[in-house]
């Protein structure tokens, strides 16, 4: 007679556990090994973090400028033709 198993991951290694379906018994358990940084790296990290983030705020702030031109030209449009209820074809409303 086979045994039925279930393959779960452990909750607190993220390991994996082999069950006995029938019995419920943990039939093994293997942990996986996980990588140890040292302190350094983590600075490392943080700092190449910090000018990735930078440029991206700076990448949003130039987008945010140009929208806002975009914005005024569309205006500009609105005022000049008041009296035409549908936007031409060059004006995209958004």
């Amino acid at each position: 007679m086979a045994v039925r198993t279930l393959t779960i991951e452990c909750p607190m290694c993220k390991g994996e556990i082999v069950v006995d379906a029938d019995t419920g018994e943990v039939l093994s358990h293997k942990e996986f090994k996980k990588e140890v940084k040292s302190f350094d790296d983590f600075l490392k990290q943080q700092k190449s973090r910090s000018s990735e983030l930078d440029a991206k705020f700076a990448a949003a702030k130039e987008a945010q400028k140009s929208r806002a031109e975009l914005l005024e030209k569309k205006f500009e449009a609105a005022k000049q033709n008041k009296d035409l209820k549908d936007p031409p074809p060059s004006i995209n409303w958004d």
